[in-house]
């Protein structure tokens, strides 16, 4: 078996490239479609967004199995693809749905019975 290496770079990140690795045997080398199932695919997302905490979304999986194929028919073992990924805490914002906390906060009425003017004098109350 080969073993075949995929990396993916996060454009504007740290320099830093994320891989998974495959071991294929002849057949699989000669038809690499037949080897990226769904279950494949999923597990390429989940990994690679485990490690770079990035959002993968079915364009940019699609967009790295693509090229994955597209190198292993060429016989490079070594793959990789730089893509502009948010970050999934910012993917995941559109999911929200918080409501908040909608009580109305109970009012507290001042205690104003000790409350003297300290200095001077009261402003007189007819203004003519």
């Amino acid at each position: 078996m080969v073993q075949y290496r995929f990396s993916l770079k996060v454009q504007g990140g740290n320099n830093e490239d994320y891989s998974y690795f495959l071991d294929l045997n002849t057949n699989q080398e000669n038809a690499p479609e037949q080897v990226f199932t769904p279950q494949i695919k999923e597990n390429i997302r989940l990994n690679l967004q485990n490690q770079s905490l990035c959002a993968i979304k079915d364009n940019h999986l699609i967009q790295i199995i693509n090229t994955w194929i597209q190198d292993i028919k060429e016989g490079y073992r070594d793959s990789s693809l730089t893509l502009n990924l948010p970050l999934l805490i910012e993917a995941g914002i559109d999911e929200l749905n918080e409501q908040g906390n909608q009580e109305l906060p109970t009012l507290v009425n001042p205690d104003l019975s000790d409350i003297e003017p300290m200095f001077g004098m009261l402003p007189p109350l007819n203004f003519y």
